[in-house]
């Protein structure tokens, strides 16, 4: 209760505009009309400050001075009737202007308590808006420190794994070498090409973060150049393992004379990851497709600029659909690899997406979740005709 009437001159304020107009009209039209009819039966001229005070707290000191002035008129012009003159008599004025003046007085202290009021309201909310940003800036804050740590911990983790079985490797090795003074190709080569492949994953692993860290900064601009998908494609699958190629049927559906506008060592960096993910997560003697075509889409937009899409199909266990969206993101593995025997950082899709966006494309992933429909990993680039043309539109004389 005592919490109510503390609040309820507040609350005053947040009425509507009408609501408002209709209390200080009302109250002052009331409080008017009992002074001049009780008067001078009843010399009640303290009931007047009531709509002075209520206007004055409610329009601060516009009001007050227009509802004084309004009261003030009325009241003169009712006394001068009265008494028949403009010549009051001297005990009468001194009496009525003086309480005219500790209306007024009364009106100005409300109008600086309202003043006061919203001051405090104004230093309330400016505090309250600061502690929000504090708690923003400290949650994204932890939200850094938590992604660091992530990052630590992930790059630990895979760093831990290929350094301890080349460590194994090199030690037996190491151990063969000192007993037999000598290795053998055959007993040893082996070892040596697991030793050089392990090699080669702590080479892409330390690429992937990098590029990464490239990535988050702005230096440097790609350098593009017009060149052909198909040969891109030919170079990627000639840098396949070979064991890859092996246990995988690899065809390629790509036009000879399909080029693009790109980067030449981005496309590659992409289809490599791209190919690398689709032969070391899907079942042997399965199909790998490599498609590209001219997307249809733009070509039939006259301000869009043409895009090649080009495409890698597998016949894996596909993705689940509630994971594909955060399939691009740092740091991000499916659920039934995180415990799998494959190695991976769950950087290099991060990393393909941004680099094929640098470069004017977009990259997604189609997929129904179910087991040997695979996936189907799709991204665009800008044709090279039309830059050509551009190129040469510019290099033409005038």
């Amino acid at each position: 209760m005592a919490r109510y009437w503390k609040e309820w001159p507040r609350c005053l304020l947040t009425l509507p505009l009408s609501i408002r107009l209709g209390i200080v009209s009302l109250c002052s039209v009331l409080c008017l009309a009992i002074h001049l009819l009780t008067f001078p039966l009843s010399h009640n001229g303290s009931l007047l400050a009531i709509p002075i005070g209520v206007s004055a707290w409610i329009f601060k000191k516009q009001a007050l001075f227009l509802c004084f002035t309004a009261g003030l008129t009325i009241l003169v012009v009712y006394h001068t009737l009265r008494l028949g003159s403009l010549w009051w008599p001297a005990e009468f004025a001194l009496f009525f202007w003086g309480g005219a003046f500790i209306l007024l007085l009364v009106g100005l202290i409300m109008s600086t308590l309202r003043a006061l009021v919203d001051s405090a309201d104004a230093a309330r909310l400016q505090a309250e808006q600061a502690q929000r940003q504090i708690a923003l800036a400290f949650e994204q804050q932890h939200q850094l420190n938590q992604l660091k740590n992530q990052f630590i911990v992930s790059v630990n983790h895979e760093l831990r794994t290929p350094l301890t079985a080349l460590m194994g490797y090199l030690e037996l090795l190491q151990l063969v070498l000192d007993e037999q003074g000598q290795l053998e190709r055959s007993a040893h080569g082996p070892y040596l090409k697991k030793a050089l492949r392990t090699c080669n994953e702590l080479r892409s692993l330390v690429t992937n973060v990098l590029d990464t860290l490239k990535l988050g900064s702005e230096e440097g601009q790609l350098t593009s150049e017009a060149f052909s998908v198909a040969e891109v494609v030919a170079d990627v699958l000639t840098d396949l393992e070979a064991v890859e190629r092996r246990t995988h049927r690899i065809h390629l559906d790509i036009p000879e004379h399909l080029t693009v506008w790109a980067n030449r060592h981005c496309v590659r960096h992409v289809l490599r990851h791209l190919l690398s993910n689709a032969c070391k997560y899907t079942p042997a003697d399965t199909d790998v497709v490599v498609s590209a075509a001219l997307n249809t889409a733009h070509a039939q937009q006259a301000d869009s600029p043409s895009q090649v899409c080009i495409c890698v199909k597998d016949d894996g266990p596909g993705i689940p659909e509630d994971e594909m969206p955060l399939l691009f993101g740092q740091f991000v593995r499916l659920k039934r690899d995180v415990g799998g025997q494959e190695r991976g950082s769950g950087l290099g899709l991060y990393i393909s997406k941004h680099l094929v966006e640098a470069m004017g494309g977009r990259m997604w992933v189609q997929s129904t979740g179910k087991a040997g429909e695979g996936s189907r990993f799709c991204f665009t680039l800008p044709a090279a005709h039309r830059q050509t043309m551009s190129v040469g539109e510019e290099a033409a004389p005038h």
